[in-house]
């Protein structure tokens, strides 16, 4: 038992006074570099919301398939540097419009124009979102 113990001890100190590899350093520069926080511009932020709600609201309407546009553009929003109450506001906004389009009526809102308008709409937001993020 002493010499377990003494064997432990011993490969212990061993290891503790061996020496050690140094970690790379980081060159300073390098360290002091913040990076950039993206800045959107709040207006064509809540344009592209606007667009993506009012989507949102018809597809709700209309039936037309599930509304995802509004949802991931939101999400992507809160991961961002975007102040929290630019994005409350922007929720508020989504809500009244998807609200607003809830109760109108089907005739007019469920038409073939408007479905091409709405999707034309949609795609020029999110290919403006896409460039605003850098994602093309």
């Amino acid at each position: 038992m002493i010499k377990r113990t003494g064997l432990v001890v011993a490969l212990t100190l061993l290891a503790a006074c061996s020496p050690q590899t140094p970690e790379p350093a980081i060159a300073p520069e390098a360290a002091s570099i913040p990076t950039p926080a993206v800045q959107f511009d709040p207006d064509r932020l809540k344009a592209i919301a606007d667009v993506f709600a009012t989507e949102h609201g018809m597809m709700n309407l209309c039936g037309d398939g599930v509304p995802v546009r509004l949802t991931l553009f939101m999400a992507e929003l809160g991961a961002s540097t975007t102040p929290p109450e630019l994005v409350s506001s922007m929720i508020a906004a989504n809500n009244a419009k998807i609200e607003e389009l809830r109760v109108a009526e089907k005739e007019y809102v469920c038409t073939p124009e408007m479905f091409e308008s709405r999707e034309a709409n949609s795609m020029a937001a999110q290919e403006e979102w896409n460039m605003m993020r850098g994602a093309e």
